[in-house]
């Protein structure tokens, strides 16, 4: 088939978000004003040639699949790399032996290829790349507010980031502990008018996107204390910059909103200052930066990502 220049920004979009889009999203990224049918057909078209992957019978059988997803094909990954200036021979044969191999031959060329999404988090994944979308579009909507750049959980995962901190345990003893830190994605806010002034004008931020599958009494331990040790460690300065961030927990209800700042606070005491908590139903493109949607951890304070800019 011939390829359009969509159906290449189609791949890249996929790629650069962590590997696998929905189909809503795809819709609203490059078919806003376009019937279902007319996204359908294009779709299947470059499912049928190999360049898009779906769920097929037995997958949505047995994974759990909250809505319809779309991720690379062996052809659409192979475009990318080939844009790239990547030469990884074709595949003789679409068998799991030839597709393995296309995968090893691209990871050691440091492309990732997701050949199918991560079925346990599929829903948490998908709901990241919403939250996401709402930054984009706030922050093109924002006249002095630029999204440097987006960094995926995908990216941690290939090159993670290790840190040692201490903890108090339940006999209130200190220990020490070795932990990966793997945000559900970073970013950064560039407020150009501050910067004209020469006032501090980037605002860093860390994703923690919680769906309430984990227990209440393993957050404190498990994200907040290494999340705080992280900001402040050796290993975030040589991979960001700066030893500056704030966490960002998205939560899928107010009650659970509440309980983890809680803990967040009873663990990491002060450091809990650098935790900014809101819920899944508040956010939204005219709402994630300019409103004060988000609760600081230590205080009842409530304030919007665009204030935190000016708070060091």
């Amino acid at each position: 088939m011939r390829l359009q220049k969509r159906d290449g920004e189609i791949f890249q979009a996929i790629y650069h978000h962590d590997g696998g889009l929905a189909r809503r999203q795809i819709k609203a990224m490059f078919w806003l004003e376009s019937t279902v049918q007319a996204v359908e057909r294009r779709l299947s078209l470059l499912y049928h040639n190999g360049f898009l992957n779906w769920p097929d019978t037995n997958q949505r059988r047995t994974k759990p699949i909250s809505e319809p997803v779309v991720w690379l094909g062996w052809r659409g990954i192979l475009h990318l790399a080939g844009q790239m200036e990547i030469d990884v021979p074709f595949p003789i044969n679409v068998g799991e032996n030839q597709m393995r191999l296309l995968e090893k031959r691209l990871r050691e060329e440091g492309m990732g290829w997701q050949r199918e999404p991560r079925w346990s988090q599929l829903e948490h994944d998908i709901a990241v790349n919403d939250f996401r979308f709402a930054i984009e579009r706030a922050a093109v909507k924002w006249p002095s507010i630029t999204l440097e750049n987006w960094i995926p959980e995908g990216d941690f995962l290939r090159e993670m980031d290790t840190i040692e901190f201490e903890y108090v345990d339940q006999d209130g003893k200190i220990r020490k502990r070795r932990k990966g830190v793997r945000p559900d994605g970073y970013f950064v806010l560039l407020d150009h008018l501050r910067q004209i002034n020469n006032s501090p004008a980037r605002a860093r931020f860390l994703l923690e996107f919680d769906n309430g599958n984990h227990p209440l009494t393993r957050f404190g331990k498990d994200k907040a204390v290494p999340g705080a040790a992280y900001i402040r460690s050796r290993v975030y300065k040589q991979r960001f910059g700066f030893n500056s961030g704030r966490w960002l927990v998205v939560c899928n209800g107010e009650k659970r909103m509440h309980n983890l700042k809680a803990h967040t606070e009873k663990a990491v005491g002060a450091k809990a200052s650098v935790f900014l908590f809101s819920t899944m139903d508040q956010i939204e493109a005219g709402t994630v930066l300019n409103m004060p949607i988000w609760m600081r951890g230590g205080s009842n304070k409530v304030m919007s990502l665009v204030n935190t800019i000016e708070v060091r």
